[in-house]
C-alpha cells in the first residue's frame, strides 16, 4: 500500500505519468512539479505527481471540449 508522503525518483514519476525521463526533467525544470534533494538524489512525492497528472487531465479534457465545440460550430461532421 502507498501513502500519498512516499517518495520517487524520478524514473518512477515518469513511468507513472508515462512520459520520458527528459519530459518529466523539463516539467521539474518549469517547476510543474515540486521536487527536492536527498542524498544528492532527486526525489518526487507521490501525492505531487498524482496531483499533476490530475491537472494535467483535466486539462486534456477541456481542450478537447474545445476542439469539440469547434468542430460542431463549423459542422465538420462530428
Amino acid at each position: 500500500m502507498f501513502s500519498p508522503d512516499d517518495e520517487l525518483t524520478p524514473g518512477q514519476a515518469a513511468d507513472l505519468l508515462n512520459v520520458s525521463r527528459s519530459y518529466l526533467d523539463r516539467l521539474l525544470e518549469q517547476g510543474d512539479i515540486p521536487a527536492r534533494n536527498r542524498g544528492g538524489q532527486c526525489r518526487l512525492r507521490l501525492r505531487d505527481v498524482l496531483e499533476y497528472k490530475e491537472r494535467s487531465q483535466r486539462l486534456r479534457a477541456r481542450c478537447l471540449d474545445a476542439l469539440t465545440a469547434q468542430a460542431q460550430d463549423l459542422d465538420m461532421g462530428y
